[in-house]
């Protein structure tokens, strides 16, 4: 069922967070949600509402909501929300599962309807919990979620689903699994971020990260903390940024961990706010967190090249709370108050001086996947205005053996290339040409 809401967005003032505009998307307080925004950089919330997932969009004047699944008797204990490359939305969510066994769903907008699958069930009431959702650049989804005592890996073959195990053994039985989260590097090979804690007299917290090869798990220990309280630890959370092919974690107040494989760093960040609710993202490789609790406010926080900064978003504290950063560099709120018992909507008015004008060209940036290819290949990059991009592929020797010239912008480009068989297997490189920046990778040619 799809219901739209007429009425325009009510802003409302905000104290010393004058930097915002706010209003409420509906009335409930939900218990989870998740933002994303798409390529005209428009909000799209996914929430549990009563025994239902809910789904809406900002059309320019309103929201249209709708709700995909109703048949969720137990209720949505967690959400996650992605926008492929088309702006369609998926979404993956828990059955809170109580009294009945907690189930793993996925579903996504096919047309003017909802498909909805299911990813793993028949778990013991309240045991399942959903780490993250991601979506490989062809679109196909990629799960995490705890299952008890356990760290599972699911990703979509086909009609069914493949779960594998996170070998994210506990050292001790005194330790507790704290979480996972899940992010895609950029062969679409998936990395898990996992936390365990103790609690007591000695309270700690441990962090690893699992990265899989196709084949196998390697673990990397990253950080050990002890002597921390448990209001410390919030929910883990971990993104990749494409530009470096780094991952970047965020797990605990005053700290921040950036690596891949076995080199890792952990840097102090003034970051805190509480470990009831937390959501990051990255943009252009900087880092964007929201946070909140039932006794602190929603606050925004960001890393620029100045160092950490942060401001109250609205004086309200809430209990659920979701962060999306546009391609503009905006960041946008979704969340809700037990107090107000309203899901609410936060749109920062400007980027602000501590961040590079949006209007600035970024460095470019060239993805090619998969690599290596069998002569074919898909080319990515951004485009902040329109503009004119040559892409060439070149021999060792230096030789140009193909090229295209596109029109190009604004936003995110995407293009599968088909070479011919008249290009053999070898070591080539791809060349940008966007504007009068160049940029080259490297593709390996297989039979």
């Amino acid at each position: 069922m799809r219901c739209r809401i007429c009425c325009l967005l009510i802003l409302l003032s905000v104290g010393l967070g004058q930097n915002w505009e706010t209003g409420p998307i509906l009335p409930g307080r939900p218990a989870t949600v998740s933002i994303a925004t798409d390529t005209l950089c428009l909000p799209h919330v996914a929430f549990g509402g009563g025994r239902r997932l809910g789904y809406t969009s900002w059309n320019g004047t309103g929201w249209d909501v709708e709700y995909p699944d109703t048949n969720c008797s137990s209720g949505v204990s967690h959400v996650g929300l992605c926008l492929d490359t088309n702006d369609v939305p998926h979404a993956a969510y828990v059955l809170a599962g109580w009294p009945e066994p907690s189930e793993l769903r996925y579903a996504f907008r096919d047309g003017d309807t909802w498909r909805i699958d299911t990813v793993a069930g028949g778990a013991s009431p309240g045991r399942l919990a959903l780490g993250a959702l991601a979506l490989a650049r062809d679109g196909t989804p990629h799960i995490v979620f705890v299952d008890s005592v356990t760290v599972e890996y699911a990703r979509e073959v086909g009609d069914t689903w493949s779960i594998l195990t996170v070998p994210a053994y506990q050292a001790d039985s005194l330790r507790r699994l704290g979480g996972a989260s899940l992010t895609l590097d950029t062969n679409d090979q998936p990395g898990v971020a996992v936390t365990w804690t103790k609690y007591g007299t000695d309270d700690s917290l441990w962090l690893s990260f699992f990265e899989y090869d196709g084949q196998d798990w390697h673990r990397f220990d990253v950080d050990s903390a002890q002597g921390w309280g448990p209001w410390d630890f919030w929910p883990v959370c971990v993104r990749s940024d494409p530009a470096t092919d780094l991952f970047h974690v965020v797990y605990r107040s005053g700290a921040y961990a950036t690596g891949k494989d076995s080199s890792w760093q952990v840097e102090g960040a003034n970051v805190s706010v509480g470990n009831v609710c937390c959501d990051f993202v990255l943009n252009n490789g900087r880092p964007h967190i929201a946070c909140a609790s039932m006794w602190d406010p929603v606050t925004y926080q960001w890393r620029w090249a100045g160092g950490w900064e942060g401001e109250m978003v609205v004086t309200k504290n809430a209990d659920v709370v979701s962060v999306a950063v546009d391609r503009t560099g905006r960041p946008h709120i979704a969340f809700a108050s037990a107090v107000d018992e309203t899901l609410f909507y936060a749109r920062r008015l400007s980027v602000g001086e501590e961040e590079p004008p949006t209007t600035a060209q970024p460095e470019a940036r060239l993805l090619v996947y998969p690599n290596p290819a069998a002569r074919a290949f898909t080319v990515e990059f951004s485009a902040p205005r329109r503009t004119a991009a040559a892409i060439t592929l070149s021999g060792a020797s230096g030789r140009t053996v193909w090229s295209r010239k596109e029109n190009v912008g604004p936003g995110c480009y995407h293009r599968k290339i088909s070479l011919p068989a008249s290009i053999g297997p070898g070591v080539y490189f791809c060349t940008l040409d966007r504007g009068g920046e160049r940029i080259s990778r490297k593709v390996v040619l297989t039979d």
